[in-house]
This record gives C-alpha cells, sequence and structure tokens, in this order.
C-alpha cells in the first residue's frame, strides 16, 4: 500500500480479522503472514507485507490475533506465523460487543 491512511488501515485490520474468522470457522491451517499477504492480494487489496505485518502488529497490541514472530536469517526479515484470532477478535467479527472504531467491516 502506498499510503496507509487511517480509512484503509481500518478497513484492512477488519479485512485480516474477517479471514481469521473464516479459517476458525473451517478448523483450517492457520495464516502465516506471507499466505495472508498473498491472499490479500488474491482479493484486490493494494498491500504489501510490511503493512501486513504493521496491521497485524496493531492487532495484537488489540488483543484481537496472536501470532509467533520470527526472524528469516537468509532475508533478515521478520515474519509471522501461527496468526490466529483471539476471543476477543471473534467477538468484533461476531458484533458480540461494542464494534471497535479502529476496524471497518
Amino acid at each position: 500500500m502506498d499510503d496507509l491512511t487511517p480509512k484503509k488501515a481500518r478497513r484492512m485490520r477488519g479485512q485480516i480479522l474477517l479471514l481469521l474468522r473464516s479459517r476458525h470457522n473451517v478448523q483450517g491451517s492457520r495464516f502465516d503472514s506471507v499466505a495472508l499477504t498473498r491472499t490479500l492480494q488474491d482479493l484486490a487489496f493494494d498491500v504489501n507485507l510490511i503493512d501486513v505485518l504493521t496491521l497485524l502488529q496493531d492487532l495484537q497490541d488489540r488483543r484481537y490475533v496472536r501470532f509467533t514472530a520470527r526472524h528469516n536469517s537468509l532475508t533478515g526479515r521478520q515474519y509471522f506465523e501461527k496468526i490466529e484470532l483471539t476471543a476477543a477478535g471473534r467477538d468484533q467479527v461476531e458484533e458480540n460487543v461494542a464494534t471497535d472504531p479502529a476496524l471497518e467491516f
């Protein structure tokens, strides 16, 4: 994403939670940050890996997702694996609690 505006960030955070919920509901394998980025790109979102890492960190700060952070010694880059939705994240997607203004579904 060339410009991660607040509106784009809200929309992308919401979309990430929806994707994680769909995987959770079918008990599919967990995303890693590369696969999540590619899935978002396949859905025609203008996003790159750095954007997804940043958005996932935002969601983790809000306790909506959890993941394991890893460092690739070959590329020198960080990536996340075992990305999963928390109960608080499911509550947001399912609208069981007041909607967080940092999300847009």
